[in-house]
This record gives structure tokens, C-alpha cells and sequence, in this order.
């Protein structure tokens, strides 16, 4: 009876008995399967990531498609209405260069963004250590539906406007023009500010050494070279104000960007913008009061406040908020911060395109003259901000030497107005234009120096 409620004997492991070497064998053999069953898995994992990918760039191709056949067909439809002479307003605009030939030109770039993404993907799948990259990571998309949003909108121009050119559209009194340049600087400001160290501008006052050497570039020496210059030649009148103005305005709002693109140390400009932002408000005036004296061609005056007032709309404003954002939502403020630079980044080239259209009928219309004193200026001024900041490294050097150049546009513009002289404006934007072209060697030559400064760097840590 007793034998009935006996345990059931454990079964045996088939391992039982097995000397320390089969065990090791056993083991093994074990891991290798694990392994292989894992390389499986990463190659199916890679495989559904090339087929995502795929059927991404499938999406974008359709997508294109749809925009330029969207395009080309609102271009056919606007050429029946004129070739049938119906009588509507519609005739009296070119809207297929804003809206169709816009839709066939964002369509083309969407399908050649969408394949250069596809192929990155598939570089990096190739990998044999994939690692996530997150810069790569800025949507392509969003910076299409912006552009999107401005072709929608300028296809509402033919209804709010009639019996108007298109050369009317884009011009530099455009109301058009002016919002967008606006909304553009506010933007990029804003980001900025979203984006600002409060302990970089703090750790850059703290050097006196580089501020000085910085604003003696900026500030001190151009005023200097340019009464020279005026008084051993003989200029236009215009050229001559368009001139001062530019030289009486340092510290561009898009200071960043120009020295972006050279290779500068983004929060190096950043702080050089917001120190010339602030001393342009006394610094300006004594400009413009040293130039009265000096050039008797006209009186040139401007008052502190009325510097302030421009200087605080165009950079302190958007930059005070873009902090404030920064601040309030700490925890999401690096997503703010990307959504922001994305529509400022946007707008920037958006911007550009338009400077480039105005600039095929202001610049000729400048003259050889003004062109070549304009191109000799510039260089000098590069030469000057390179010598300035001899001994410091590449991405300060090249920061210097584009702030030497780089006006404040919009200041030099409030100043011409206040001082009754608009039929200056126009050569201050040509003088900008011919400036930003003649620069464009210098900053692609300091960013390559730039990267090669980084490269050796990092090379003599590593070893």
C-alpha cells in the first residue's frame, strides 16, 4: 500500500554522466545556433528596413509625380485662357511661373531628395555596424510641405491682385516681398534664440582679448578705410550713402547664416551678432555723425532710440521669445527648436530665390563702376577681418572676417529712409547682392580649411 504513494523518480538529464569536455562541446555547438538563428534575424530585420525603404521611395515618386503633373497641368490650363482670350483677370498674371512651374520644380526635388535619402538608407543598412543617426533624421518631408504652403499661398495672388505684372510682385517695395524677408529674419531669430547659451555669451564677454579684436575689425577699422577711400576718389553720390549706411550697420540679423556657411563656430557668431545688436544702437549714430563731418555731401543723422526701435523688432524681440520657449518647455525644447529652424531654414531659401530674381535687374543696373569698387571693397574687408584675427582658429577666423563684411541690411534701409534718401535703397540691396557673391570663395575656402583644422584635431587625440 505504502509502495502506491511513492514519489515518481526525477528523469534523468540527457546530460548526465557527461564529462566536463562533451559539456564544452555541447555548449558550443548551443551558442553557434544562437548566433545563427540571431545573424537570421538582423538579416531579416535589415531586409524590412530596405523594403520600408522601398516603399518610401515609391511614396515620394508618386508624390512628385502628382506635383508635377499637377504643374504641368495647371501650366496647360492657364495657356488655354489665353490662347481663348476669355477676359478674366487671370490673363493679366504669369501664375504658372508661381504655381505650375512651382509644383513641376518642388516635384523634381521631392523625387531627387527622396532617392538621395533612399540611397543613405541603404548605405547605412550596409553597414556592419549600424548606428542610429539622428542628424539624419530632419525630416525631408516637412521642409516640402512648407515650400508647399507658400505655393499654396501664392496661388491666392491672382485673386487679391489685378491688372498687376508679375516683376510688380517681386519687387523690393512688394508687400509681399517685405512680409516674407520679415517673417523670414523673425524666424531665424527665433530659432536662434530658442537655440541660445546664455554661458557661451557670457564666456565670449569674458575674453576682452577676442571681443576687441573683434570689434576693431567690425566696427572700428571699415569707417576708417572707407573715409580713406572717399577721400582719394571720386564715387556716385548713391554708391557713396549706400556705403555709409552699410558701414554705419554691423551685426546683420543673419550674421549666423553667412558665417555658417565659412565654417564659423555657430555659437561664436551667435554672440558676436547679439554684442554688435546691442553696441549698434550707440555705435550708429557715431558713425553716421563722424561721416557728416567728414563727407559734406549731405546731413546724415539718426537718433539712439530710433536704432533701438529697429534693432529690438528685428533681433531682440524674436530672440527674447525664442529664450522664453526655451525656457517654459524645457522638455520639448529641442523638438520646438528642430520644427523652428526647419520653417526658418525654409524661409531662408525661399528668401534667397527672391534676392536672386530682384538681383538680375538691380545689379546691372548698377553700373561697372560701382560693381568693381563694390567687389575691391569686400576683399578689402575679408582682408582686414583675416588679418584682425591672425593666431586665433579657422572657425573664429572665418567668423570674423564674413562679420567685417556682413552688413545689417534692414538697419542701412531704416537708415536711408530716415534720412530721406529712398532712391539709396536700391544700391544698398545691389551692394548686399554683389557682396554676398563676391564672398562666396572666401567662405567656401575657410570651410574647407575649417574641416581640415578638425580633422588633424582629432586625429592628434586619437593617437
Amino acid at each position: 500500500m505504502s509502495d502506491s504513494f511513492q514519489s515518481p523518480k526525477p528523469e534523468e538529464s540527457s546530460f548526465a554522466g557527461a564529462s566536463n569536455n562533451e559539456l564544452a562541446i555541447t555548449r558550443t555547438e548551443l551558442a553557434s545556433d544562437r548566433t545563427d538563428l540571431a545573424e537570421i534575424r538582423t538579416d531579416l530585420a535589415k531586409d524590412r528596413n530596405r523594403l520600408a525603404a522601398e516603399r518610401t521611395l515609391m511614396a515620394w515618386i508618386r508624390t512628385s509625380l502628382s506635383m508635377i503633373s499637377f504643374g504641368f497641368g495647371i501650366d496647360r490650363f492657364f495657356t488655354y485662357l489665353k490662347q481663348s482670350q476669355t477676359g478674366t483677370s487671370v490673363n493679366q498674371l504669369t501664375e504658372e511661373r508661381v504655381l505650375g512651374l512651382g509644383l513641376i520644380v518642388l516635384g523634381v526635388v521631392a523625387l531627387a531628395g527622396g532617392t538621395l535619402n533612399y540611397w543613405r538608407v541603404l548605405k547605412n543598412l550596409e553597414s556592419p555596424r549600424y548606428k542610429y543617426n539622428y542628424a539624419s533624421t530632419r525630416s525631408f518631408a516637412i521642409t516640402i510641405a512648407i515650400v508647399l504652403v507658400f505655393i499654396g499661398l501664392a496661388s491666392y495672388v491672382p485673386i487679391i491682385t489685378k491688372d498687376v505684372s508679375f516683376k510688380e510682385i517681386i519687387t523690393l517695395n512688394s508687400q509681399i516681398v517685405t512680409t516674407l524677408v520679415s517673417f523670414s529674419v523673425f524666424a531665424i531669430m527665433l530659432s536662434l534664440g530658442a537655440a541660445l547659451s546664455v554661458s557661451d555669451l557670457l564666456a565670449f564677454w569674458q575674453q576682452p582679448t577676442l571681443v576687441a579684436r573683434s570689434l576693431l575689425a567690425i566696427v572700428i577699422i571699415p569707417p576708417i578705410v572707407l573715409a580713406a577711400i572717399l577721400s582719394v576718389t571720386k564715387l556716385p553720390e548713391t554708391f557713396v550713402l549706400a556705403l555709409i549706411f552699410m558701414i554705419a550697420a554691423p551685426g546683420p540679423a543673419l550674421l549666423t547664416k553667412r558665417a555658417g556657411t565659412a565654417g564659423a563656430r555657430l555659437d561664436f557668431t551667435l554672440s558676436l551678432q547679439i554684442t554688435l545688436a546691442l553696441l549698434a544702437i550707440l555705435v550708429t549714430p557715431l558713425i553716421l555723425k563722424f561721416f557728416a563731418v567728414f563727407y559734406s555731401g549731405s546731413e546724415l543723422t539718426v537718433n539712439a532710440m530710433q536704432v533701438a526701435k529697429q534693432v529690438g523688432l528685428v533681433q531682440f524681440l524674436p530672440l527674447g521669445i525664442g529664450i522664453a520657449i526655451a525656457t517654459i518647455w524645457k522638455d520639448v525644447a529641442t523638438e520646438i527648436v528642430e520644427l523652428i529652424s526647419t520653417v526658418a531654414n525654409t524661409l531662408f531659401i525661399i528668401q534667397v530665390l527672391i534676392i536672386f530674381i530682384i538681383s538680375w535687374e538691380i545689379v546691372p543696373a548698377l553700373g561697372t563702376t560701382i560693381l568693381i569698387a563694390t567687389a575691391l571693397i569686400t576683399l578689402l574687408g575679408l582682408v582686414i577681418g583675416q588679418v584682425a584675427s591672425i593666431g586665433l582658429a579657422p572657425n573664429i577666423q572665418s567668423g570674423i572676417a564674413v562679420a567685417t563684411i556682413a552688413r545689417n541690411a534692414g538697419l542701412a534701409i531704416a537708415l536711408a529712409a530716415l534720412n530721406g534718401q529712398a532712391n539709396v535703397i536700391p544700391v544698398i540691396v545691389g551692394v548686399l547682392i554683389v557682396g554676398i557673391i563676391v564672398g562666396v570663395p572666401y567662405s567656401a575656402w575657410m570651410k574647407r580649411k575649417v574641416r581640415t583644422a578638425m580633422t588633424v584635431g582629432t586625429a592628434s587625440i586619437s593617437s
